[in-house]
């Protein structure tokens, strides 16, 4: 008896959503896409990760709005630098694909990103990392598919679409066992993504972390207090961001 209990314990687990452990997150290139190097690359503008769109681990972001677009403005410059000299990376800048979908007003827009990566109900309460994510609660929905498949006929039939966001932007007071700091946090992400059937080919990431001592912990520091924004972009820019691009050389 305690073995059929059991057994029926594993199958209603098996077919229930939350119970399905996701595979292995890693940075780089996926293990299903080894081979795969896109002809063309359409670059979206960096922007927030969708702050509905939640896995284990993942803070809202609570900084403003000038901060966000002071660091997406360095990500779209570097993601932008790494394409050149790289005969084998075609990309269409975010400026053209902007342009490009303008033109078509019809088809895919930047702006239906928020709702297309959060439905009422969507969760993944085994992700822990945004590669797992991405797999397990959006890569696969009809509607996100559609969505790139547009994308993808609006730039020039672009094959893949990198999408550069900001995982966590954080600027704080921090208490670290009894020692007060001035904390400045940030963590990237940039996803290559197969416009044709929405799967990930590969994934870039890098968090950083500064800290200026404090006499004594404050909620909000004075901005003086913290270590300039350089310190903080010069952790994430860096070679590695790039390991793994499907036809980077080095």
């Amino acid at each position: 008896m305690r073995f059929l209990s059991k057994s029926l314990c594993l199958l209603i687990c098996l077919s229930t959503a939350a119970c399905v452990t996701p595979k292995e997150a890693r940075y780089g290139v996926q293990d299903d896409q080894l081979a795969k190097v896109p002809a063309r690359i359409a670059v979206l503008p960096c922007r927030l990760w969708p702050q509905d769109a939640r896995y284990v681990g993942l803070d809202k972001t609570q900084i403003g709005d000038a901060e966000i677009q002071a660091l997406c403005q360095q990500v779209d410059s570097y993601v932008l630098k790494g394409f050149e000299g790289q005969p084998y990376m075609r990309g269409l800048s975010p400026r053209v694909v902007k342009a490009l979908l303008e033109k078509n007003p019809q088809e895919a827009q930047l702006s239906q990103l928020d709702q297309l990566w959060f439905q009422t109900g969507q969760t993944c309460e085994a992700c822990k990392h945004p590669a797992s994510y991405y797999r397990e609660a959006i890569a696969l929905r009809p509607d996100w598919r559609t969505w790139l498949s547009q994308l993808s006929r609006s730039a020039k039939n672009s094959d893949a679409v990198l999408m550069p966001m900001i995982l966590q932007l954080k600027s704080q007071g921090l208490d670290d066992r009894g020692l007060a700091y001035a904390q400045r946090r940030a963590a990237i992400v940039l996803l290559l993504i197969d416009s044709n059937n929405g799967s990930l080919i590969w994934m870039g990431g890098r968090e950083g972390e500064t800290r200026r001592p404090l006499a004594h912990y404050q909620v909000s520091p004075a901005l003086e207090a913290f270590a300039p924004w350089d310190e903080l972009w010069g952790q994430l820019f860096v070679q590695d961001l790039w390991r793994e691009f499907p036809g980077r050389q080095n």
